[in-house]
């Protein structure tokens, strides 16, 4: 039986204007988006479409993979990540109109390593005559800068009217997801583009912003919901997590008015730092897993603030576990690097056939020949294991050359062997095993989830708002909501006597953090010692 939408959901997928979406963990956000897109797309001709942004490869395919299952018809349409949106949609095609050349492009990744076109590192919002001159000589021979796709494209957008045009005859709605991770050149795009008359659709969580490092705030989703172009609305109601869950999760902001009677956030005690910590997982994991029903250990996961609690409880966790690592091609944004993650992490997933990765490269319909090229190389990158992936790493960078022509780079490939000669980096691409806990960083759980989640380092200056500014103290806060969330059936938040400090790498005393203490939270969770 098809799902129906809730009445929430509903209303979303029935305003015909510009929309603000507010979603939390679990509330059904991707479904509501596909069904949305699905209506839009019924009411347009052939020749248009919409633009649907995420902000990674992965959930833009998720997305258009969606879309496709539920019998939507793409037409026109434009799915991918914000970089590639600006690359093919606008840089491209009208870059010509700036230069008065046609060169063929190539995407650079590094500034900084070509000498002549460095000061671009300065292009800006609002550029001086000089570099606009040096944006344009680079154009002219072809190069355009990753780091400055944004600033690029947004120059574009102000300098040629006819591109502002084609958008707007060939799209109809731009979604952006995440829109808590947007920055100011991302945002003042969407709303240029709005401005031009597309329908804007923007959906993100206000609490899951915790990427401040990377000067991304959810100041530009709150700034949507406070603007009068745009209706508001939430999805609130948590279909993923156990009620209790959600209800603990919503009263860190203060929006929760339910004190649940069965209550699945527990507040741990141990004496002990976190080497104690890890024995007493061991020790309890068995009656934990029987009480909830979860019959596999890759059901569970450990979720840290950083790599020296990951690094600890590696060593002293005795039960069968996992450790995902930010490899090298973690650190690098551009196409061919992005691809070569998701080619890895698709051949290493059992539940991932060729075919499938396959089809969302290319469409067997439209692109009969780049589909079968790619199925090929696919078949033979798929059969490999961990331990001979390295003998097809020409077979991957084909695969890259073919899906983006233009993206070729030696720092790509570089990365690329770098983490393909490197046993730990590259497990890190491989799913745990039934028999596996995982253990991961707050920051790479985001988007998963599971059954039982032990979340560690709630203490006072790790995880608190013992230091920073107000943006620093709500990214804190953010992490560990982002924490709560990930659990789907108990939260078990662990707190020891001592710590470890890695800048020292030493123990000390440990202090919880004052996020425990927040108004409401002590009723909706039970406090344990585990002895």
């Amino acid at each position: 039986m098809a799902k129906e939408p809730t009445q929430e959901q509903q209303l979303i997928i029935d305003h015909p204007g510009n929309t603000v979406v507010t979603a939390k963990p679990g509330s059904g956000k991707t479904y509501t988006v596909v069904e949305k897109i699905g209506k839009v797309l019924t009411s347009l001709p052939d020749f248009k479409g919409v633009i649907a942004i995420s902000f990674t490869n992965k959930a833009s395919d998720e997305l258009k993979k969606r879309c496709r299952q539920k019998g939507f018809s793409a037409k026109q349409s434009f799915f991918g990540t914000i970089d590639k949106f600006y690359i093919s949609q606008i840089i491209i095609p009208f870059a010509s109109h700036l230069t008065n050349c046609m060169p063929e492009y190539s995407v650079c990744n590094d500034i900084d390593q070509d000498s002549q076109y460095s000061g671009l590192i300065d292009f800006s919002i609002t550029p001086s005559s000089d570099l606009e001159t040096l944006l344009i000589a680079a154009l002219s021979e072809g190069k355009i800068f990753l780091e400055k796709s944004g600033e690029t494209a947004l120059y574009i957008l102000q300098k040629v009217p006819g591109a502002l045009k084609y958008i707007k005859a060939r799209f109809s709605h731009i979604f952006i997801d995440e829109y808590q991770d947007c920055g100011e050149i991302q945002h003042r795009i969407f709303l240029q583009l709005v401005n031009a008359g597309l329908i804007g659709v923007a959906v993100g969580d206000i609490n899951q912003a915790i990427f401040g490092f990377a000067n991304r705030f959810p100041k530009y989703l709150i700034g949507l919901i406070g603007n009068g172009e745009f209706s508001h609305f939430e999805l609130n109601k948590n279909h993923r997590c156990h009620p209790s869950i959600s209800e603990y999760s919503l009263c860190l902001f203060g929006a929760s008015n339910t004190i649940p009677e069965n209550k699945r956030v527990f507040l741990v005690n141990v004496q002990g730092n976190e080497i104690q910590i890890a024995k007493k997982i061991d020790s309890y994991l068995d009656r934990i897993k029987a009480t909830y029903s979860v019959a596999h250990n890759n059901k569970i996961a450990i979720l840290c603030r950083g790599n020296g609690t990951v690094g600890i409880l590696d060593k002293a966790l005795q039960s069968p576990h996992k450790v995902f690592v930010e490899t090298d091609l973690d650190k690098d944004s551009s196409d061919w690097c992005r691809l070569f993650r998701d080619t890895l992490v698709a051949c290493f997933d059992p539940n991932v056939y060729a075919m499938d990765y396959a089809s969302e490269l290319f469409s067997e319909d439209t692109e009969p020949e780049k589909y079968r090229q790619a199925l090929q190389i696919c078949h033979e990158i798929f059969s490999c294991s961990p331990e001979t992936i390295l003998s097809v790493e020409d077979k991957v960078i084909h695969l890259a050359k073919l899906t983006y022509p233009k993206g070729d780079n030696e720092t790509s490939r570089a990365l690329l062997h770098n983490v393909l000669t490197d046993a730990e980096m590259i497990q890190s691409y491989v799913p745990a095993a039934d028999h596996e806990i995982n253990i991961m960083t707050l920051h790479k759980s985001k988007g998963l989830e599971f059954n039982i989640v032990f979340h560690m380092d709630m203490y006072k200056y790790i995880i608190s708002d013992d230091w920073g500014d107000a943006d620093d103290i709500a990214q804190m806060l953010n992490l560990h909501y982002v924490g709560v969330t990930r659990a789907i059936d108990v939260c078990y938040i662990i707190n020891g006597s001592r710590r470890y400090r890695s800048k020292n790498n030493d123990f000390v005393d440990a202090y919880p953090s004052a996020f425990l203490s927040k108004p409401g939270l002590s009723e909706r969770r039970r406090n344990v010692t585990w002895k």
